[in-house]
């Protein structure tokens, strides 16, 4: 079996069958479809059974439920039931296009038997826009990294989401941190652990439609508040475990170090019952991200409220 394609899915019962049509019109067959339920209350049990049986696609299809704890927690039940050689994310509210997994397929051949890449990374599409999000990569150079993607690149437009399938034997050797009542932790907890050891092929293809509906996280304007104790997961990480071990000159390592403790001690002022991690030890500049931090929030804030 070549791919994994998981779905998290939290009440989205209203919208799931046109990711799963998108899946099982694929002319690529070689695939299965693990539908992880997390604690969902409304009918997206009944609705995803009764698209199973009517097609009859039981032994392709998986659905499993959870209690919520959030998409992360979803994925970390898919990551450990896949059983494709790469794995891939697909949104519940984001669907596929039609020849989505033959060409991804036929790219991630290329990079399949070189340890030294995690995976591939193709583009979305927006449904309101109809355009791709955010600029086009630079084919000239289509070998990057997620820690290129995320610190280095630069990126145009409001959002720069994309599609991508890794090495299901690489994610498998990483869990994302749960915790009782936590319910997010960005998937950039995991991938930049990864961009700092592996490569990443990429190309414009479109490979997935995004529609951005009212429920989501990006409608959400205190989102990052309200899951403060998982960002706080994610940037201790990218200051013990992806910075120290990303290459990179001094002046670019100094900037991102001091962006990344400012965003840490953003989450320490929020977490005032103190929920949630620390750091293991603070640096010389995280001490002086900690003095400074409240005149760049105070600058910050005078700022956006304008």
């Amino acid at each position: 079996m070549y791919f994994t394609i998981c779905i998290p899915a939290y009440n989205r019962g209203y919208v799931i069958t046109r990711a799963l049509d998108s899946i099982r019109t694929q002319r690529f067959a070689s695939y299965e479809v693990l539908i992880i339920d997390d604690g969902s209350t409304d009918n997206t049990k009944d609705i995803v059974y009764g698209y199973i049986n009517e097609y009859e696609l039981s032994d392709k299809f998986f659905y499993c439920y959870k209690p919520n704890g959030g998409k992360h927690s979803a994925l970390n039940i898919g990551i450990e039931k896949a059983k494709g050689e790469f794995f891939l994310i697909l949104d519940s509210d984001d669907w596929l296009t039609e020849e989505a997994l033959e060409k991804m397929h036929n790219l991630c051949q290329t990079i399949e038997d070189d340890d030294s890449f995690c995976g591939i990374m193709g583009r979305m599409q927006e449904l309101d826009s109809g355009k791709i999000e955010g600029s086009l990569f630079d084919m000239s150079n289509p070998i990057s990294s997620y820690f290129d993607f995320h610190f280095t690149m630069k990126k145009e437009g409001k959002r720069f989401n994309c599609c991508e399938a890794n090495k299901t034997a690489l994610l498998k050797q990483y869990r994302f941190p749960e915790q009782e009542g936590m319910k997010f932790v960005p998937e950039a907890w995991l991938f930049d652990q990864i961009g700092v050891k592996y490569k990443l092929l990429l190309t414009n293809d479109v490979y997935r439609y995004s529609e951005y509906l009212p429920d989501g996280m990006n409608a959400d304007k205190s989102f990052k508040v309200k899951h403060n104790i998982g960002f706080l997961y994610h940037y201790i990480s990218r200051l013990e475990n992806v910075l120290p071990n990303a290459k990179m000159d001094t002046k670019t390592k100094i900037k991102l170090e001091s962006i990344a403790w400012l965003q840490y001690w953003n989450c320490v002022s929020i977490d005032n019952e103190s929920k949630g991690p620390r750091v293991k030890k603070i640096s010389a500049l995280g001490h002086f991200a900690h003095l400074g931090f409240p005149y760049v929030n105070l600058i910050l804030r005078k700022k956006f409220d304008r």
